[in-house]
């Protein structure tokens, strides 16, 4: 039997790693990283975050096994570009093309269902997802090893890997909730493009202008990010987050929202066309 854990260059997937190698060894273990651009792709704010490349690397290292990086040569604007879809919490080009579906590809190609089995590294304070992520990668056998006792949050985990001489990924030193695409989703809240704008003002920058760029090809302005004022709900574009946030109005620092890219189901089969 085959055992393919789902490496995202995060905390709970490099623990559920860990957890695995220790239960069933690393002869027959894989781990499987869909990098969100390709892999010579030298842009500091495409992509993951510098470090989390570098913590990919030691954390595999010491998990054993085999590290299989794929990708689709293409980052994340160029999904929403070429679906005609701004990306948001309910449908994502971005994780569909980029880590769902190229993740089923590979594991199709590569093994039966009763060959393998696979591991999310999702935690028990998540454990409402794991029926989706069953239900999407069916008929293969899924596992999520950080759902099981002994429960841990990602401060413990942290500071197992560091006991292992692997040092922490820097965006959760930045206060950032997860280690997934440098700090940027489309799923996330206002509170975390507030830490995104005011720790790394440059890649804030780069996301700012890519969207504006796809609002020109889309001929319609299409933000994803909500916000709700006096029980009405309002979308905002990174511009106009940026605005308020430099006029000094008050911001939701609560609202985290979060990362979900393999197995969560979008609403509906087909992302909408919103021009053309």
């Amino acid at each position: 039997m085959w055992h393919v854990v789902m490496y995202s260059a995060g905390i709970g997937s490099w623990s559920a790693a860990m957890r695995v190698a220790e239960k069933h060894g690393t002869d027959n273990l894989i781990l499987l990283f869909t990098d969100v651009k390709h892999k010579l792709d030298q842009h500091p704010h495409r992509g993951e975050d510098q470090d989390a490349y570098r913590f990919l690397v030691e954390g595999a290292k010491v998990i054993g096994g085999r590290l299989e990086w794929i990708s689709r040569g293409k980052h994340i604007w160029q999904t929403f570009e070429d679906n005609r879809y701004m990306g948001n919490s309910r449908v994502d080009p971005c994780s569909r093309e980029l880590k769902r579906e190229m993740a089923r590809e590979w594991v199709e190609k590569h093994f039966k269902p009763d060959e393998v089995t696979l591991y999310i590294g999702i935690d028990w304070t998540e454990m409402h997802r794991c029926a989706s992520n069953e239900k999407a990668w069916y008929p293969y056998k899924v596992e999520f090893p950080m759902c099981e006792q002994p429960y841990l949050v990602k401060s413990d985990m942290c500071r197992w890997a560091e006991s292992l001489g692997v040092k922490r990924p820097r965006l959760y030193e930045l206060g950032f909730s997860h280690n997934n695409c440098g700090g940027f989703c489309v799923k996330a809240g206002l509170g975390q493009f507030y830490n995104l704008l005011k720790t790394m003002p440059e890649r804030y920058a780069y996301h700012e202008s890519k969207q504006e760029e796809l609002f020109s090809v889309l001929g319609k302005r299409v933000p994803f990010l909500r916000q709700t004022v006096n029980r009405k709900l309002r979308y905002l574009s990174l511009k106009e987050f940026r605005e308020q946030v430099e006029a000094g109005n008050q911001i939701d620092m609560f609202d985290i929202g979060g990362c979900g890219c393999f197995g969560d189901v979008e609403e509906g089969d087909q992302y909408a066309t919103v021009a053309g």
